[in-house]
């Protein structure tokens, strides 16, 4: 799926992101991460980057479904804006570093000091997107 240009624009360069993965039980694992935007020939797709492997990365490789929101800026005085997209994520070996440098000037202003030399390849996550909602010129 392709997002329209309104969504795109709140993504920017990089956003926080929560990211809602699902435990062995079931239950809900909440994560609060960058995230970045790349499109594909198949339709954009939602990209985190780890260093290591982490319960959510874990959670990603038993069962990919996935959540996620994004909060819009603050407008005073009115509820504040969210993109919600679910999907189905996948994780790929390699890449982190890369992505969180790319991601770091987006979010920091810089990637002088992060990520830390000689990092490993890390793992990205991978989000298609199948579903988007919340409130804002995003829904339809």
């Amino acid at each position: 799926m392709k997002l329209n240009d309104a969504a795109r624009d709140l993504i920017g360069a990089g956003t926080d992101a929560v990211l809602v993965t699902l435990n062995p039980d079931g239950s809900p694992q909440v994560s609060t991460i960058w995230m970045a935007l790349e499109s594909t020939p198949d339709g954009d797709e939602l990209v985190a980057a780890h260093l290591s492997e982490y319960r959510k990365t874990r959670n990603v490789r038993r069962d990919p479904r996935v959540a996620v929101t994004i909060l819009a800026k603050e407008r005073p005085g009115q509820l504040r804006d969210y993109l919600s997209i679910t999907g189905t994520a996948r994780i790929e070996e390699g890449g982190a570093p890369e992505l969180l440098k790319r991601l770091a000037r987006a979010m920091l202003g810089s990637d002088e000091h992060f990520p830390p030399p000689n990092a490993p390849a890390g793992l990205l996550t991978r989000v298609r997107i199948e579903k988007v909602g919340g409130s804002g010129p995003w829904v339809s």
